[in-house]
């Protein structure tokens, strides 16, 4: 069988091509992202300067996963992916803060649910940031009897 590297070079596979693991010969598209980003040759010299099997396939991983990204975000690549998932860890992040001192300031009340005090919150700092459409939504489930599974008094 022959790899898609040599598939793509013209040249017969041996049993010891570096790159035969990596691109098989029915995913020619792996490899020709790759190639384009790194080159052949490069990726063989990368290759042979790894001792350990597990590092090697390691960068080869990354080698592919790179290729992928700058073949599918050709303007920013990987670089774009990781500032993309930072901003969206960002969001969750502020959320989660904005949550817990929303909790905070329930616990310092003796607040015992949101949905029921929506006019305590309305005129704090916090409850200005409080997502309405939650509190309407709890409101109109609550006289349309669906209490998602929870008895009104706690019990299961």
């Amino acid at each position: 069988m022959v790899c898609a590297a040599c598939k793509y070079q013209r040249r017969k596979c041996s049993p010891s091509c570096d790159l035969a693991p990596y691109f098989p010969a029915d995913k020619p598209e792996i490899f020709y992202k790759a190639h384009r980003l790194f080159g052949v040759s490069n990726m063989v010299k990368m290759l042979k300067n790894i001792d350990d099997e597990h590092l090697k396939d390691e960068a080869m991983k990354s080698i592919i996963f790179e290729s992928d990204m700058r073949a599918r975000f050709p303007a920013t690549g990987c670089l774009g992916v990781i500032h993309m998932y930072g901003g969206m860890l960002k969001k969750s992040v502020d959320e989660l803060d904005h949550v817990r001192n929303l909790l905070a300031y329930c616990k310092q009340h003796n607040l015992s649910s949101a949905p029921s005090t929506s006019s305590h919150f309305s005129n704090t700092p916090i409850g200005a940031n409080l997502n309405t459409s939650f509190m309407d939504s709890t409101k109109e489930a609550q006289l349309n009897g669906d209490n998602g599974g929870v008895d009104p008094q706690g019990k299961p």
